[in-house]
């Protein structure tokens, strides 16, 4: 596992940041955002980074609850308020799952056109988080889109959580040229010890083998 251990969680998000950036700077141009509370600060950092503004970039979203997009847990709505607070800039594109079709497998349908049409093949880079149960974007232990082989994505209901799910699938997240993992915190020790001893969770199935960086905190790396 390569790990990279910060002071703090403001430390990490800064040192993403300045990763996300220099990844662009050596040819980067397709980056998929994960959502959640943890990845927010770094948005809006990089949504400030007016060098980023110069690259023709396509940023993709890693995964969607399926609701609105104004809905509060809605991942692209929080990307639009915090990335793109002052505007999607000119030359960049942003792909989102169209929650608005009403049909989840039609979201993930469309998506994948979508994801043709831009000319996207394996990401640059992909940003990612891991669940205390070992999920990461919605990939969760025992749900069949870790089956999904033949797709860049694939809708998914996830009964742990009552809902439908979109998600990039397990063999497009592992085909990026590299994937970025923020685990901070002390609730995510566990986790982070179970899979470094090779439990085989939802993140190591995306993860293991492919070159991948875990940014922690000192509070989750003990």
């Amino acid at each position: 596992m390569n790990l990279r251990i910060f002071d703090s969680t403001d430390d990490l998000i800064a040192a993403t940041a300045r990763t996300i950036a220099q990844r662009v700077e050596a040819g980067a141009r397709s980056i998929a955002l994960s959502g959640g509370s943890t990845p927010k600060p770094l948005y809006e950092l990089l949504g400030r980074d007016v060098s980023l503004a110069q690259y023709p970039l396509i940023w993709v979203v890693v995964d969607e609850r399926y609701v609105p997009f104004d809905d509060p847990q809605s991942n692209a709505g929080m990307i639009m308020r915090t990335l793109f607070a002052n505007g999607i800039p000119a030359g960049h594109t942003f792909l989102p799952f169209r929650t608005d079709v009403g049909d989840p497998h039609k979201t993930a349908d469309r998506f994948e056109e979508e994801y043709r049409e831009l000319g996207l093949g394996a990401l640059d880079l992909v940003l990612l988080g891991v669940g205390d149960d070992g999920h990461t974007a919605s990939l969760f232990p025992g749900t069949e889109a870790l089956q999904v082989e033949d797709r860049i994505a694939t809708a998914v209901y996830v009964p742990k959580v009552e809902m439908w799910r979109e998600t990039l699938t397990r063999p497009t997240i592992r085909a990026a040229t590299l994937r970025l993992v923020l685990a901070p915190g002390a609730s995510k020790r566990p986790i982070l010890q179970e899979v470094r001893s090779g439990a085989d969770y939802p993140i190591a199935q995306a993860t293991s083998g492919v070159d991948t960086w875990w940014l922690v905190d000192r509070a989750a790396a003990g």
